[in-house]
């Protein structure tokens, strides 16, 4: 849970909480969609997750190996998050740029090491506990760097928040020191003659000897789409409503995400009573009702108070469900001794699906209006439920 704190934080420093310091500085929302990019190493991790499964740093001696990278992603994602701290959008846009997509990459390879150790340290036959555990992390995680941040800039301005959001992530070191070891210590990268084939190409092997994987790769591909939406460019749309930046903290900061911890909560026990399939469809379908208030509230087009606290409710609450549902599921297709390439190359294209969502959406908000991306929004869930299907009966 400590450390899917730290996995929340610097998820919103570069998605929604940077769109409102943007969006403060008078960049439109085609900019804002398009500087959702810095975000794509989350997409990519699996080019270097497998280093984790083979690779040694020769630093940290008293540590796990797996442990010594999650302590230097740790410390150069504070360090990177200080920098970002002392910039500024108008006068270095291409420095914030270049810093929030390092921020990115440290935050990534954290999220690595904790979906490593996660699954190595969960009981296969009650794996949603590990998932609901770290999802309740992450998102108390979204809070503070959500709310949290935005209050802050109220009161010590953005700068003074972003300190204070790398000073959050502390905790994660705190709980990646107390994480169980993995099983066994991995081998020296010298000890592999076909370093290539063993650490890169080997996993993915396996994955694809499964025959639903097409079926697989689709449902992740698709399943997000709608959440993104409704999480990257939410604080642009209220704006447009007319929402004031101390009403979508209050609102969408501080009740939605507490709502989405009551929802993670809740799909921890629903995926162990119920299983993943179960949750996932559940959490689909609310998505798909929560996409279509939204388009209600667009096409009103007018400040609706009780209206958005009926739709981010219903959005929250999905939300959560589908994290936990989202974690456990692709946990399930994990095997050793490739836990970390697994998982990384299996999230890592839902990542893919959740940045370029985000890089389209700006533009379709633009040219069509937002009533038009809610609505298509929703319509993407429907294919997302057919490959899940599917890949259950291959299963």
């Amino acid at each position: 849970m400590a450390m899917g704190f730290t996995s929340g934080v610097p998820f919103l420093l570069t998605l929604s909480t940077m769109s409102i310091w943007l969006s403060e500085c008078g960049f439109d929302t085609k900019a804002i969609g398009m500087f959702t990019a810095v975000s794509l190493p989350y997409a990519f991790k699996y080019l270097w997750a497998p280093l984790l499964d083979r690779v040694t740093l020769p630093i940290f001696l008293w540590l796990h190996p797996v442990k010594r990278f999650g302590l230097l992603a740790l410390l150069s994602l504070i360090t990177s998050l200080v920098v970002l701290a002392h910039l500024s959008p108008l006068e270095n846009l291409l420095w914030i740029g270049v810093v929030a997509t390092l921020v990115s990459f440290f935050a990534a390879t954290h999220d690595i090491v904790l979906d490593a150790l996660r699954i190595y340290a969960s009981d296969p036959a009650h794996v949603g506990g590990g998932a609901a555990s770290e999802s309740i992390g992450f998102r108390i995680g979204m809070i503070t760097s959500g709310a949290g941040a935005v209050y802050l800039s109220l009161i010590i301005g953005w700068k003074g928040a972003y300190l204070a959001m790398a000073g959050c992530c502390v905790v994660g070191i705190i709980g990646l020191l107390n994480m169980p070891d993995p099983p066994k210590f991995k081998e020296s990268l010298v000890k592999y003659k076909n370093f290539v084939k063993e650490t890169f190409l080997a996993p993915l092997t396996v994955l694809l000897k499964y025959p639903g994987f097409i079926y697989l790769v689709s449902f992740i591909l698709t399943i997000k789409i709608a959440g993104t939406v409704m999480n990257a460019l939410g604080a642009p749309f209220l704006f447009s409503l007319g929402f004031s930046k101390l009403e979508y903290a209050s609102i969408t900061k501080v009740y939605g995400v507490s709502l989405m911890l009551f929802g993670s909560f809740a799909g921890g026990l629903i995926v162990h009573r119920k299983g993943t399939a179960y949750c996932l469809k559940l959490s689909a379908l609310l998505q798909i009702l929560a996409c279509t208030l939204f388009a209600l509230l667009a096409y009103k087009a007018e400040y609706h108070l009780n209206l958005l606290i009926i739709t981010l409710s219903i959005e929250s609450f999905s939300s959560g469900l589908l994290s936990t549902g989202f974690i456990s599921y692709l946990s399930l297709f994990c095997k050793p001794p490739y836990i970390a390439s697994h998982f990384t190359l299996l999230y890592s294209l839902g990542s893919l699906s959740r940045v370029l969502a985000s890089i389209i959406a700006g533009y379709v908000a633009a040219q069509f209006g937002w009533v038009v991306l809610f609505i298509v929004s929703s319509a993407t869930l429907v294919p997302a439920l057919w490959y899940l299907q599917k890949t259950l009966r291959e299963e």
